[in-house]
This record gives structure tokens, C-alpha cells and sequence, in this order.
């Protein structure tokens, strides 16, 4: 080899090797979008069973309202709201993720999901949003700020709002640079298809784990308020109806729950039903002459 020139045994070898190089880039390429991949399946498997305990939650708080209207419906009303925010929000997601997947012929060969074609010319024009792309942005909020506002009605769920209006900020992020990026830029603009694909799962992850977090804690704390001690009342409950003169007292005093969401529908005693102004929320008032001194 002489003036710096490459004989061609040199520049085989080079050439081999760059190809090499090529090679190890491509299949680690495609071990990450593999990777991707099957987090993807593993979040849908989960989602699908979140969506599961939340149907029968909504179940089981609908068979408590058949039983006790008046204690459980304000509750189940909260619940419904909550419950259509996190369906429609889940049902604009997945119908997005079915048009990205639409795009390959095989939506489970992730090795093939290496472009973010898609999302940029859905999402973007140049620099600036597209309709479609300020349409996923108006979903994220009304989902967030809707169930923020059903969650303002109850004091004791302010911390599961601070969390929901942090998983789902949409604010301008900084960038590792220390730059203002916006975020749908930040998030999904330039990334492989795949990998977007499975941040959209994550994002229903999130919806159905809010919605679950928060049915339960309804739930949670109605049980709490009806196991607290305030709703007792002590209870004189005599072993018999009437006692003689000289004759030892004997009974029990007891707690009873002293429920102000119930109220009795009829009450009847030695034959005769009392007026409905006695029956309160409760309590049932007794106003009747009583027998011999006993």
C-alpha cells in the first residue's frame, strides 16, 4: 500500500465490515421494536382484565342501588360519569390504534413498525398540529378536566385529582437540551409506529387504573361513613316485655346503626298502621297509650 491508497484485499475487508456494523445495527432495531411489541400485548392483556373488575364493579354497585335507592344512587351517579368519560376516551384510542395498525399487513409483526409515517402526517403539518392531531389532544382533556370535576364534589379524593391531572398533563416538556418542546411533539412525533402503538396502550392503561381507583375509593368511603361510631345509637333491649314489682331488670344495651337513608315503608302495631308523618328518616316515631305499670 503506498500514497494512501487501500489495496482491494483492504477494501473488502472494510467494506465487510461497515456491512457488519449495518447488520448488528438492524437486528438490534429489530429486537427493540419486538420488545415494544410484546409490552404492547402484555398492557392489552391487562387492560382487558382492568376492564373486567370495572364492569363488575359497576355491576355490584347497581344491584346496591336496587336495594337501598336513596343511600347508593347519588353514588352511582358519580359512577356513571366517571364510567362514560373513561369509555369514551378508551373508544377513541383504540379506534386510533386500529387506523395505525391498519398501515401494515401484519398488525403483530412489530419488526415491520419501524416508521413514524402515520402519526406525522396525521398528527402534524410541518411545525404545526393538524385538526386530528388537536383532536387527541382535546380527548386527553375533556377525559382529564371531566373527571377532575366529578372528583371536586368529594373532598377526600383530592389526591387521586392532583394524580389524574398529572398522568395526563399535556403541557409544553423540556427536552434534555434544556429546550421548550411541545408535547405531542415530545411524545409521538418521529417515533416508530410501534413504539407509538404501545404508548397509546399505556394511555388506556392509565384510564382504566383511574377508573378503577377511583369506583373503589366511592365505595370505600361510603363504607367508611356507615362503620363510623356516629352512626350508632345504644340500644336498651329488655329479656321481656314487662317486669314486676321487685322483680330484677334484666337486658342488654347493644349499638344499633342509626341509618338517616332508610326509612320504613309501613309500621303496624296492635292492629293499627301508624301515619305516614311517623315514619322518618332513620327512625320511626311511637306515640301510643301505654298499658298497666309493669
Amino acid at each position: 500500500m503506498a500514497g494512501g491508497k487501500l489495496s482491494a484485499r483492504q477494501k473488502m475487508i472494510n467494506l465487510m465490515y461497515l456491512v457488519f456494523i449495518a447488520m448488528l445495527a438492524l437486528n438490534m432495531s429489530k429486537e427493540v421494536l419486538s420488545a415494544f411489541g410484546l409490552m404492547n400485548e402484555k398492557l392489552t392483556e391487562s387492560n382487558q382484565a382492568a376492564t373486567e373488575r370495572n364492569e363488575a364493579f359497576m355491576q355490584g354497585l347497581a344491584e346496591k342501588v336496587s336495594e337501598q335507592p336513596a343511600k347508593y344512587q347519588p353514588l352511582k351517579a358519580q359512577a356513571d360519569q366517571i364510567s362514560t368519560l373513561a369509555n369514551n376516551f378508551n373508544s377513541y384510542l383504540e379506534e386510533l390504534k386500529g387506523k395505525m395498525t391498519a398501515t401494515v399487513d401484519d398488525p403483530q409483526d412489530y419488526e415491520v413498525m419501524d416508521k413514524g409515517d402515520y402519526l406525522d402526517n396525521n398528527f402534524f403539518k410541518g411545525d404545526k398540529l393538524k385538526p386530528e392531531g388537536q383532536e387527541f389532544l382535546n380527548q386527553i382533556k375533556t377525559f382529564r378536566e371531566g373527571v377532575i370535576d366529578v372528583l371536586s364534589q368529594n373532598p377526600d379524593m383530592a389526591s387521586i385529582a392532583e394524580d389524574v391531572k398529572d398522568k395526563f398533563e399535556t403541557d409544553p416538556v423540556t427536552n434534555r437540551d434544556g429546550n421548550k418542546v411541545d408535547w405531542l411533539d415530545y411524545h409521538y412525533k418521529g417515533f416508530p409506529l410501534v413504539a407509538s402503538l404501545t404508548k397509546m396502550t399505556q394511555l388506556q392503561a392509565d384510564v382504566k387504573t383511574t377508573e378503577s381507583e377511583v369506583l373503589s375509593s366511592m365505595l370505600a368511603g361510603k363504607l367508611k361513613v356507615e362503620a363510623s361510631l356516629t352512626n350508632f345509637d345504644a340500644i336498651v333491649v329488655p329479656d321481656k316485655t314487662a317486669f314486676f314489682s321487685g322483680e330484677n331488670f334484666t337486658g342488654r344495651i347493644i349499638l344499633g346503626k342509626n341509618d338517616k337513608t332508610l326509612k320504613a315503608d309501613k309500621v303496624v302495631i296492635n292492629g293499627q298502621e301508624l301515619p305516614a308523618e311517623s315514619m322518618q328518616a332513620g327512625q320511626t316515631l311511637l306515640d301510643f297509650p301505654a298499658g298497666a305499670v309493669g
